[in-house]
């Protein structure tokens, strides 16, 4: 199964210097600019409510409407319980529905570096030790033109207004399926 904990990696005594960059920072609630900075394939053993199957690590970079910055992990999991939310990301993405189908072209060698929009929300959840915490997490991908990224862009001050994520490159061949 994979290791949902970050145990870190070993650092060397010699390492010349330390920085506190990467410390967790909760974001509010709200609309954000993302690009995707990393897609890791993992795989999901499977549970009582969903079948084991292949499952995306992104690492997201969001800016919000007051420069407010972070980074968000997601996982979405390639499984027919849940492909309506692979469909949104590459619809925020900016990939076009199949008019004649309605489906959304899946493409995830060019995904990084592509961006969009999302709604973050707030988790609360409790630890293990039974004190309660909260963390981020993406509440829904916005397909572009959804007028919540208007009102969000609208909502800036003009000198930190949100940034207009990268385009998806051209149309390619279809990608082919993962192995696992």
């Amino acid at each position: 199964m994979a290791d949902e904990t970050n145990i870190g990696e070993a650092l060397d005594w010699d390492m010349g210097e330390a920085s506190g960059d990467g410390a967790f920072q909760l974001l509010p609630e709200g609309v954000y600019a993302f690009g995707v900075e990393k897609l890791e394939k993992e795989y999901f053993e499977g549970s009582a409510k969903m079948a084991a199957c292949p499952r995306a690590h992104l690492t997201l970079s969001v800016v919000g409407s007051d420069g407010t910055a972070g980074t968000v992990h997601e996982r979405l999991m390639l499984n027919t319980k849940v492909l309506w939310r692979v469909a949104r990301f590459f619809e925020s993405l900016g990939f076009q529905k199949n008019p004649e189908t309605g489906a959304v072209p899946v493409a995830w060698n060019r995904v990084e570096g592509a961006g969009g929009y999302l709604k973050l929300k707030v988790r609360e959840y409790t630890k293990k030790d039974g004190s309660k915490g909260q963390s981020n997490e993406v509440d829904e991908f916005l397909a572009p033109g959804d007028p919540r990224i208007a009102e969000a862009r609208g909502a800036a001050p003009a000198q930190t207004a949100m940034p207009v994520p990268p385009q998806p490159p051209a149309p390619q061949p279809p990608h082919q399926a993962w192995s696992v």
